[in-house]
């Protein structure tokens, strides 16, 4: 299936669904999974495939996993991420990952918990009775201060802002470029592409972050304020006592009798920086806005977290915010060997989405699938749905690694607010999705009017087992391995 816009189809051949994709992406995707399994279209002549079968998910993530590798689109941007955890790949993915696994450990986890309450109760405690707040800012703010404090071991205040600004940046940067790739200025990309392809490179991309753009200039600029403040870091604590930090684990690790390089601890550390903190303020922001605006749901949660009870509720309410607002929307892969998917055979070059906001919103696997329904996740549910039909983390050897971490940090922030305050959406407002690498509310701004409750009680944590675990630690879709 190739799809365009309606008119303009004499040109179809030439563009394929890159108009489409440019104008909403999003319901590009809907369509691509309503059409079922996996839809072949292409932008400008590059091949693309879309993935939303789950028996067809499974077979990319692990089955033919090694025919694949991260994708252009990611590796465009490792001016930023360098070669760290999220765009590197095979034996050097495999040892960055051993390497800082140890920092994810369910003893660590424990202590992990404990800042999250202590940074979460010094937000809150801020909080005015009545007044709006940008909750997105508020959570994005808890997330750094927590990946700070739990994977740094300090706070590292002087770091917020310059993260901030390479995180914009970089969202701005992705955005553009990728308008840029779906009007007309994806014929070059494409060509390029089809040229190295043709050579024997598949994986070859041209390195967007030198173009002559304002956006690039800025992410350039951002990216490199940050390293500044990274190489002092690091310099700094060759020289302190290491603990169980990540730092402290780059620091410390030996390949061969040798330390890890400068350029890779870098590479590391920024990773977590920009891709450690915002996925779980967008996850928290996006259910927050749910809750905000089905009241009913979030009274009956405060309501049974009060009485002690109301561990079910919430982890039910946090997978449902998962399903609606993955803040990894898609997952995409670059096939460098030729395999076949099903009935279908890809060639090296293809483009391959998996994309999560499709699949998690299907009508095939989700009564009323753009309702907000946490009910829907009963234990017979979850046994009965498709093996990948539900992937907010990824799933397989790419695993997210701080998914455990995650959730444990969604369900005491939410825990914390619902049972202190009541949400509501303010008057006129209205959320909308901005699609940088992770799922964020337009502007960076999602408004909630915070209402304290009356029939607050004494403060309750989460509970955590023995191992520092919440008592429902989230189930990937099994497969070995993490990101």
């Amino acid at each position: 299936m190739r799809r365009g816009l309606p008119g303009g189809r004499r040109l179809e051949w030439l563009y394929g669904g890159a108009l489409d994709a440019r104008e909403d992406i999003l319901s590009f995707y809907r369509r691509c999974e309503e059409e079922g399994g996996l839809v072949r279209t292409h932008i400008w002549r590059l091949p693309v495939c879309i993935v939303t079968a789950p028996e067809l998910v499974e077979e990319v993530l692990i089955r033919k996993q090694q025919c694949f590798i991260k994708s252009a689109g990611l590796r465009s941007t490792r001016l930023a991420f360098g070669q760290g955890l999220l765009t590197s790949d095979r034996d050097l993915w495999l040892r960055q990952r051993r390497t800082i696994q140890a920092a994810f450990h369910s003893r660590e986890l424990e202590l992990y918990g404990r800042l999250m309450e202590d940074a979460c109760r010094r937000l809150l405690n801020g909080f005015r009775d009545g007044e709006v707040r940008n909750i997105h800012h508020d959570m994005t703010e808890l997330c750094f201060e927590v990946l700070a404090r739990s994977l740094f071991g300090e706070e590292l205040p002087e770091a917020s802002e310059l993260v901030a600004a390479a995180a914009e940046a970089l969202h701005a940067f992705h955005h553009l470029h990728s308008q840029w790739i779906g009007a007309a200025g994806g014929l070059a990309f494409a060509a390029v592409r089809a040229l190295a392809t043709a050579l024997g490179r598949p994986d070859f991309v041209v390195e967007p972050t030198l173009l002559p753009t304002s956006y690039a200039r800025r992410f350039r600029e951002a990216v490199q304020a940050l390293d500044g403040f990274v190489t002092a870091l690091v310099e700094r604590r060759r020289h302190e006592e290491r603990g169980d930090d990540v730092l402290s684990l780059l620091l410390s690790a030996r390949f061969d009798g040798e330390p890890m390089d400068d350029r890779q601890i870098r590479d590391e550390i920024v990773t977590m920086f920009l891709a450690g903190h915002e996925t779980s303020a967008s996850s928290l922001t996006w259910t927050l806005h749910l809750l905000a605006r089905h009241p009913e749901v979030a009274e009956t949660l405060a309501r049974q977290l009060d009485q002690g009870e109301g561990d079910e509720l919430l982890e039910q309410v946090i997978r449902e915010g998962l399903r609606l607002y993955p803040p990894a929307y898609r997952i995409s892969r670059t096939t460098v060997t030729r395999c076949r998917i099903g009935e279908h055979e890809m060639k090296p070059g293809v483009e391959v989405m998996i994309p999560q906001w499709a699949i998690q919103r299907s009508a095939r696997y989700f009564d009323a699938p753009d309702e907000f329904r946490p009910e829907r996740w009963t234990r017979s549910f979850g046994e009965a749905l498709p093996r990948f039909a539900y992937l907010p983390f990824g799933g397989g050897p790419r695993t997210c690694i701080g998914s455990s971490f995650a959730q444990l940090e969604n369900s005491l922030v939410l825990s914390a607010i619902c049972r202190r305050f009541s949400l509501r959406v303010p008057d006129g407002f209205e959320a909308q999705p901005f699609l940088g690498v992770t799922l964020l509310p337009k502007d960076n701004r999602l408004l909630l009017e915070v209402q304290r409750r009356r029939a607050e009680s004494a403060p309750r944590s989460v509970r955590t087992t023995a191992a520092g675990r919440c008592p429902f630690a989230f189930r990937a879709p099994r497969g070995r391995g993490l990101n």
